[in-house]
């Protein structure tokens, strides 16, 4: 499945089957957890285990009810729109048990930069480093902004679109008519249990890791 971008030039990056089971599989063998964490109930257990940093190179650790990982591009123009969108949801979810973490994905950019981005466009909730893209892996993001909601034992409830702010071709309406990860989030707090069919969004294609 290809991705819409705003930079037609760009090679679309194929959605990673990572769901469910398979996705933390994958991203326990990808950090050498240990795999009696697979299925835990320790809420937050999996997720200390990634060993998630921010861009300072500290580790982000959280005991949550759920984990709303949004992926975020520096120099992609639908991904910095969207901020100010999600910062309303960290500030709305955030007390209801939600723990929002923006995640950069592009290898080729300095933490310096990054931090100075976060700066700039006044993130709202803790930035993550993952140039490596483990939560990329995880999530099985292709674009940014996507969005991925976990539960507390990293169970995989959602992945997709934040809303329809702009249509399939990248127009960019007055305002959105559907909040998908808000209408989500809301299931949840209600206690909904998912998981949730999630909508390709517009954005940025996530840039491959450079080979080694």
């Amino acid at each position: 499945m290809s991705v819409t971008r705003p930079n037609p030039q760009a090679n679309p990056r194929p959605r990673t089957p990572a769901t469910g089971t398979i996705a933390l599989l994958a991203c326990v063998l990808l950090w050498s957890a240990p795999s009696s964490l697979l299925g835990s109930q320790d809420t937050g257990a999996w997720w200390n285990a990634l060993g998630v940093r921010d861009l300072s190179g500290r580790t982000i650790s959280g005991s949550a009810t759920w984990y709303v990982v949004a992926f975020l591009g520096q120099e992609c123009p639908v991904s910095n729109v969207d901020i100010p969108v999600l910062n309303t949801l960290a500030g709305r979810f955030g007390p209801m048990g939600f723990l929002f973490v923006g995640a950069y994905v592009d290898p080729y950019v300095d933490a310096d930069a990054l931090r100075e981005h976060a700066r700039a466009y006044r993130l709202g909730f803790m930035a993550a480093d993952d140039r490596r893209q483990a939560l990329v892996k995880l999530a099985g993001a292709a674009y940014t902004p996507e969005v991925a909601v976990f539960d507390r034992t990293g169970r995989l409830l959602y992945v997709g679109r934040i809303d329809d702010h702009f249509s399939d071709n990248g127009a960019a309406r007055p305002a959105a008519a559907t909040q998908d990860l808000r209408d989500v989030l809301e299931l949840l707090a209600s206690g909904k249990p998912g998981p949730f069919p999630g909508r390709q969004g517009f954005g940025c294609s996530i840039p491959e890791m450079p080979a080694k």
